[in-house]
């Protein structure tokens, strides 16, 4: 009997099972012992059926990234519209990239921390450039939509919002990798109340910028 097709949401499934299958690999083993073949043999298929849907261990890499920052902007968006007053806007954002950040502590490796591993530049005139252009289109679409809505809530220019922006992700940045490094722990053992407080205060201080410009 003929091998019956697979259907879309099928494909979708498998495509996201080599994902999360290379994405432990990387975080067990790094980037450089990634292969198609120790892919497989965590899925108990051949190299050939992970060939048939990714092309090379490199465009996996920027898919997996492609993923993680779609679920961060969504769950940004989502964290944004619930909420109709600044401050508790500003709040529910921060509150939600942390969240994000030690939910999945393995993409946010790969999305902001991992070294060796191919860039946009790279890729230029490659194989990889569509691919690598389209993790670049949607790595940055988390922080352009925090730099434009600062501007709009604090009515400033795109410069001092984009400084804004920034200032505020290495902050966030900084409270995430010492979570899930677990290092925060060894210098505070009640993390919980001392990241609700570190969050307390960084709202306060972008709520009072508020208060200053209207």
């Amino acid at each position: 009997m003929p091998r019956t097709s697979r259907t879309p949401e099928q494909i979708d499934a498998f495509r996201q099972k080599i994902l999360d299958a290379a994405l432990y690999l990387i975080i067990e083993h790094g980037f450089s012992e990634l292969s198609m073949r120790k892919i497989a043999s965590r899925l108990g298929v051949t190299a050939t059926t992970i060939y048939n849907y990714y092309a090379s261990r490199e465009e996996l890499y920027f898919f997996i990234r492609i993923k993680g920052f779609e679920l961060l902007y969504e769950s940004q968006v989502k964290a944004y519209e619930a909420h109709d007053n600044s401050y508790d806007i500003f709040c529910a954002v921060i509150e939600e990239y942390l969240r994000f950040g030690t939910l999945y502590p393995d993409y946010y490796e790969v999305m902001f921390t991992n070294r060796g591993v191919p860039k946009f530049l790279d890729c230029i005139g490659t194989p990889l450039e569509q691919v690598a252009g389209r993790e670049k289109e949607t790595s940055i679409q988390p922080f352009l939509f925090t730099a434009r809505k600062i501007a709009e809530h604090l009515n400033i220019s795109e410069t001092e919002a984009r400084y804004l922006a920034i200032k505020l992700w290495t902050e966030l940045n900084g409270i995430v990798s010492l979570l899930n490094s677990r290092l925060l722990r060894e210098v505070e053992e009640n993390t919980d109340d001392l990241v609700r407080r570190l969050i307390a205060d960084i709202c306060e201080r972008y709520h009072q910028l508020i208060v200053e410009k209207t």
